[in-house]
């Protein structure tokens, strides 16, 4: 979240786009929807692991930030097609939130301190990824006060019985104001999965080849098995790739 992301002056653009020459912190970005083409030679290789969307399959029509797509092609997929591409004015403006926030919690004493600052982080990308197509209207209707109007109406869509006396009618919503910036937390979401490519790819298989085995995955970690000698020393070694705070 403390990276370059979305702001503004979002456009489609016709001319071809360089974006593995494109810096990290360009003052432009750019999200890109392509045909991806997953050589089978990598199959083995990225078995474990795969990108995108955990197959190890062609995709077409795939929506990417460019920055992924670089990380991507550098593993070794292949752009097949672009179809469209969306720029837009891109910088750190959550940097200095995010990183506050960071330190705040660090320096916590207490278990409310601490949760706090996480939430004040992850409440912000919440918002930025929110589907508000997924929002209801709820009426809670008491015994003898029911109006055959809701269950009539045409955004009906269920009820519950709470108790003997009470009612939940659930309807759709009539409109509906689509004002997340959802670019934003799209972004997020995608320069975290370079991190975690970088990390299994370049640093895991490179030091550990195949005696590493990934048992599952979360949003932003990995887990492993890891037989080695002596697994604090591996770590100290590359301290840079761990958080060792307690």
């Amino acid at each position: 979240m403390s990276q370059r992301l979305p702001t503004h002056e979002f456009s489609w653009t016709q001319e071809p786009v360089d974006f593995l020459n494109t810096p990290d912190d360009s003052d432009e970005g750019y999200i890109l929807e392509v045909d991806l083409e997953y050589p089978p030679e990598l199959h083995h290789q990225h078995n474990c692991y795969p990108w995108p969307r955990k197959k190890l399959l062609n995709k077409e029509k795939y929506v990417i930030h460019y920055r992924n797509l670089n990380c991507y092609v550098k593993l070794g997929l292949k752009v097949t097609k672009v179809h469209r591409i969306l720029k837009f004015q891109q910088s750190e403006w959550l940097k200095n939130y995010i990183n506050f926030n960071t330190e705040q919690r660090q320096k916590a004493t207490t278990n409310f301190e601490k949760d706090l600052f996480k939430l004040l982080n992850n409440a912000v990308f919440g918002k930025t990824i929110e589907n508000l197509r997924n929002r209801v209207n709820i009426d809670l209707v008491t015994k003898g006060k029911l109006d055959k109007k809701l269950v009539a109406s045409p955004t009906f869509e269920s009820f519950q019985i709470i108790t003997e006396d009470l009612v939940s009618i659930q309807r759709q919503k009539t409109s509906l104001f689509l004002n997340r910036p959802i670019f934003v937390g799209f972004s997020i979401l995608d320069i975290s999965k370079i991190l975690m490519n970088d990390f299994h790819f370049n640093f895991i298989k490179k030091t550990y080849d195949n005696g590493a085995k990934l048992l599952f995955t979360d949003t932003d970690s990995l887990y492993y098995h890891i037989p080695t000698e002596d697994v604090y020393k591996d770590i100290s070694e590359h301290a840079e790739l761990f958080d060792t705070a307690g």
